[in-house]
Formats: structure tokens, C-alpha cells, sequence
């Protein structure tokens, strides 16, 4: 990291090519999608209400991110819930503090706005994932269940 401290944003449209590489090392196996394709799946994402894409950056570059997704609820008091998906560090910049940084801030933000809760699933096995995502203050306390359609 250099001598600057991290700086975290909400990402813009001008984000796009550096999230495309975060999210291919996040997923490799994703198909490239075209520009266009890019593009408008991303400005949908940045119309969603109560979604956000955060950044951490380092000289301008994003070389971390998170995306938090807060729902509006009508239990626990009509108080949110949020979800964090998609969280990545860029390999060379990984154990130099962007992720658990973009983590924590997407957490302060998901408790800022009322949520009650927020919730990270993860298909990783690895020992340090798991650790990581318990340094930044998660639990492992309930059983998720998915389904897909590939």
C-alpha cells in the first residue's frame, strides 16, 4: 500500500474497467461481457435503490470492492436488513487492509441506515477467507441454503 491512507468511495460509471477486473479475479470462469453489455448492467446497478458499489482505492485505482444491498423490512421493528455480495481484492493488493476496510465501511453504512442486520454468504473453503470475514466482524451463526439456475 502507499504511504496514503485507503480511500473509500461509492463507485461511478468511470469505476467500470476496474471493477471488470476485480470481479474476473472474483470469478474467472464468468464470460467476458461486451462493453455494452457492461455498461448497462452496471448502470442498472448504480440506479438500484439501496444498492451500492464501493471502492477502496489506492492513487485512483479501485483495487477493492463490495456491493451492499439494503431491504426494506416490515419485521424487527420495520428496521432494514443488508446483504454484502461480490466482495474482491485485487491479488497483488490482498493482506494490505482495502478489503477488511471496504468491508467494515459497507457494514458502518448498513448500520447507519437502521439495518438490524447484515448478511455475507460465501462459496469459499479456505481457513483464511473464513478468517477474514470474521476479523471484519461477521459470526458464523446460521445455515444459508441457495439455488441456482445456470
Amino acid at each position: 500500500m502507499s504511504s496514503e491512507t485507503i480511500v473509500l468511495r461509492e463507485a461511478e460509471a468511470g469505476d467500470l474497467p476496474d471493477l471488470l477486473e476485480l470481479y474476473q479475479a472474483l470469478n474467472p470462469s464468468d464470460p467476458v461481457l461486451s462493453a455494452q453489455e457492461a455498461g448497462a448492467a452496471f448502470a442498472a446497478m448504480l440506479a438500484q435503490p439501496g444498492l451500492t458499489v464501493f471502492v477502496a482505492t489506492d492513487n485512483g485505482e479501485a483495487v477493492a470492492t463490495a456491493t451492499l444491498l439494503i431491504a426494506p423490512n416490515l419485521t424487527r421493528a420495520a428496521r432494514p436488513y443488508a446483504f454484502i455480495e461480490n466482495v474482491v481484492t485485487l491479488e497483488a493488493r490482498r493482506g494490505r487492509g482495502y478489503g477488511r476496510a471496504v468491508v467494515r465501511h459497507a457494514i458502518e453504512v448498513a448500520f447507519a441506515a437502521n439495518c438490524y442486520k447484515v448478511m455475507l454468504l460465501t462459496g469459499r473453503q479456505r481457513p483464511e477467507v473464513h478468517a477474514f470475514y470474521e476479523s471484519c466482524g461477521f459470526v458464523q451463526n446460521k445455515t444459508g441454503f441457495q439455488i441456482r439456475q445456470d
